[in-house]
């Protein structure tokens, strides 16, 4: 990690997380009572977010802080047009937001493009899956997507659902989430490359059905 990447984390890392409480009342005020101080803190609060998913990317440090910006308006994509009410968890929504749109960034302006992991091709996929501009009405879009993703992660068979949400939303380590359910890496393997295959093959048709 370059010098100045490993200060803004070490800076980012100081701001103190959103207790449950705290964050229902910032997204009630923000969403209820239009209030701008609580959009900013929103913001501000899951900065560190951001520094992590770009971190986890292993940017040049030529593009670490361009990758960090456009990051930070994935962030403010999300907090926007985010839906508390739909009972979804912000940190997973606005993951695909953030990470869409530093690898979107990454393919457009990196000199040497990266090889991208099975959850990066699945993440650009999700983020590129609609022309943002053939329709205005991007909150009932972003709506409409997230159930969709939603709705493929709850077809999955139950262990190849929670191999998935453990490995790839929540970035949890393999070896821990293979001895936390009991079974064998490659076991663990397996379920994932069948859990990608099913979402991979869902998400086609769901584009294929927004063309």
């Amino acid at each position: 990690m370059p010098a100045f990447a490993d200060e803004l984390f070490k800076q980012l890392s100081k701001i103190p997380l959103l207790t449950p409480s705290e964050e229902r009342k910032l997204w009630f005020d923000y969403k209820q009572n239009n209030s701008m101080d609580a959009r900013q803190e929103l913001i501000y609060r899951y900065q560190p977010l951001v520094c992590k998913i770009v971190t986890i990317l292993k940017p040049s440090e030529q593009v670490y802080l361009d990758l960090f910006q456009e990051g930070v308006v994935g962030l403010v994509e999300a907090v926007e047009r985010f839906e508390p009410q739909r009972g979804f968890k912000f940190s997973t929504y606005a993951r695909f937001r953030i990470r869409g749109r530093a690898l979107t960034f990454l393919q457009k302006h990196a000199k040497h493009p990266q090889n991208m992991s099975e959850s990066d091709q699945l993440t650009l996929l999700i983020h590129n899956i609609k022309d943002e501009d053939a329709d205005p009405d991007e909150h009932a879009q972003d709506s409409f997507l997230l159930d969709r993703i939603y709705e493929c992660l709850n077809a999955l068979p139950e262990k190849e659902k929670d191999a998935f949400v453990a490995v790839v939303l929540k970035e949890e380590e393999p070896k821990d989430v293979a001895k936390r359910m009991k079974i064998s890496r490659s076991y663990l393997s397996r379920l994932l490359k069948k859990s990608w295959k099913r979402i991979r093959d869902m998400l086609d048709e769901l584009r294929d059905d927004l063309d």
